[in-house]
């Protein structure tokens, strides 16, 4: 049973593999013990997204205000000495030729592509398989989940997701082969990213969004 909490809090920190989540999400569904300390955790996750968070202490930034000239005043020495030092840059007559080649190559194919026949393009396009998706998350304590993505623009209005009896909430989504990144706001304020995701990627905010990858059949 510690094994399988551990796996638990490894599944929800993404340090999981996919068969091993698979797997320690199949035991979640058999296991009513399980399936209480998953709930409970996902619980305390949407606590801690939507718990008021203090500013910093005003010392605090200005502690960090003081240090700052000092590394930037290091990061301009290096690009100096990069720049003005002994560093030589040498080309020779070989790289420039294949340099000047990969140039008038990659002009050629784009010219190619720009001027091609516009109704090829369309008929490209409008065959084009669009795959329809459907997301489940399971969170029996809110009172309204919505999906936000690169799918939708982020937007929680489209993303509206619709309860069922269980507790879990759904969605269906018609999208073309690709990967997206998304997140489940809960109560339209805790942005949690899926525990079920397939890969995690960082969001540059210091959260973790949820991958989806939609392969062409």
């Amino acid at each position: 049973m510690d094994r399988e909490l551990r796996r638990l809090h490894e599944l929800l920190d993404g340090g999981l593999s996919p068969e091993e989540e698979r797997d320690i999400l199949e035991k979640v569904d058999s296991d009513e013990l399980l399936r209480r300390e998953f709930d409970s955790l996902v619980g305390a996750i949407l606590t801690l997204e939507t718990c008021e968070r203090l500013p910093a202490d005003a010392s605090f930034t200005a502690e960090v205000m003081k240090r700052l000239p000092v590394r930037q005043k290091l990061l301009r020495r290096r690009i100096a000495d990069f720049f003005i030092g002994e560093r030589v840059l040498r080309w020779n007559v070989a790289a420039a030729a294949t340099t000047a080649i990969v140039i008038l190559f990659a002009s050629i194919l784009l010219l190619h592509t720009h001027w091609k026949d516009p109704s090829v393009a369309q008929n490209a396009s409008s065959k084009e398989a669009v795959e329809k998706v459907t997301i489940t998350f399971h969170a029996p304590q809110a009172k309204t989940v919505a999906l936000a993505g690169d799918f939708n623009k982020w937007s929680v209005e489209e993303g509206a997701m619709k309860r069922r009896p269980d507790g879990s909430w759904t969605i269906e989504l018609p999208l073309k082969p690709g990967i997206y990144n998304y997140m489940f706001v809960v109560d339209g304020e805790g942005w949690v990213p899926d525990p079920r995701a397939e890969s995690y990627r960082d969001d540059g905010f210091g959260r973790k969004n949820a991958v989806l990858r939609v392969n062409r059949i």
